[in-house]
């Protein structure tokens, strides 16, 4: 049997309206605009357990 999967979009909403992925934010959310943090992995300082939050 197939698995059903939550569609991105309401799973994004989920992810920025739980506030559990730090600078993930509405800038506006009556306009559906958001932040996503992000750091290229090859910086300096980049750490996965802090960088990487989207990770599968």
């Amino acid at each position: 049997m197939p698995v059903e999967r939550m569609r991105m979009r309401p799973w994004l909403e989920d992810q920025i309206n739980s506030n559990t992925i730090p600078g993930l934010k509405w800038l506006n959310k009556e306009k559906k605009i958001f932040q996503i943090p992000w750091m290229h992995a090859a910086r300096h300082g980049w750490d996965v357990e802090k960088d990487a939050n989207f990770r599968c």
